[in-house]
């Protein structure tokens, strides 16, 4: 789960941002909440702001601005992610005081907010330790992500494999391999997502994964071999 807050004064501006943020993030994860407000005042006024991902504050507002809103937020929050939204670059010296991520300038154009969204929620996973949280035979279980070797799918039916334990469950591949995306995790065949970080060796048409050997379509091994060079920096031939 997500959690975004947009405090913007004019209404039209927010709307778009909404939205903008909203098309982002369907290529990372389809939990998400956005609490939106049209001042300063009534932001700071709210009563469940913990756990707050990412800030996009317009800079310029009435009474209080923006700038005043993150300095207060940093008071008691030290790592929620800060965004500036303005027209005017005069405030970004200021801005280091609230160690602002980014400053967006008005008009915002979507391609500059997803590419700030994408960057600020990688940054963001790293920091995590992220869990997800799957059932199986009426029990919840708690997986640490980076300790997930891969998901075996048949149909609806999911293993996952972890490196010390397997768990069972009932889910759709696609909905897997979105919310892993930006763990490192790739659909190497379509009954097979691997943890890239896992991965011991690759060979042909397969690679080893805790000495278990996972087929990998022919088609996708070019994909694998590229996204490796990426997680590992270095060249795999």
């Amino acid at each position: 789960m997500y959690r975004v807050v947009i405090c913007e004064d004019e209404d039209n501006q927010r709307e778009i941002l909404k939205d903008f943020i909203c098309k982002s993030f369907k290529d990372i994860s389809d939990q998400i909440e956005i609490l939106e407000f049209s001042s300063g005042e009534e932001l700071l006024a709210h009563q469940n702001l913990d756990g707050i991902d990412i800030f996009f504050l317009d800079i310029q507002m009435d009474k209080l601005t923006g700038m005043d809103v993150a300095k207060k937020i940093r008071e008691s929050n030290d790592t929620s992610e800060i965004i500036f939204i303005t027209s005017l670059l005069e405030y970004v010296q200021e801005g280091y005081k609230v160690r602002a991520y980014r400053y967006l300038l008005k008009p915002v154009k979507y391609e500059d907010l997803k590419e700030n969204i994408l960057s600020c929620v990688s940054d963001i996973i790293k920091k995590r330790d992220n869990f997800m949280i799957v059932e199986g035979n009426g029990i919840n279980y708690k997986i640490t992500i980076k300790e997930i070797t891969y998901i075996e799918i048949i149909r609806n039916d999911i293993t996952i494999h972890t490196i010390d334990k397997d768990y069972n469950t009932k889910n759709r591949i696609k909905n897997l391999e979105k919310e892993l995306l930006m763990y490192n995790f790739f659909r190497c065949h379509k009954s097979y997502l691997i943890n890239m970080e896992h991965i011991e060796f690759i060979g042909k048409n397969n690679v080893i994964i805790q000495n278990i050997e996972i087929p990998v379509s022919k088609y996708r091994m070019s994909s694998l071999k590229t996204e490796m060079t990426n997680v590992l920096g270095a060249i795999i031939c």
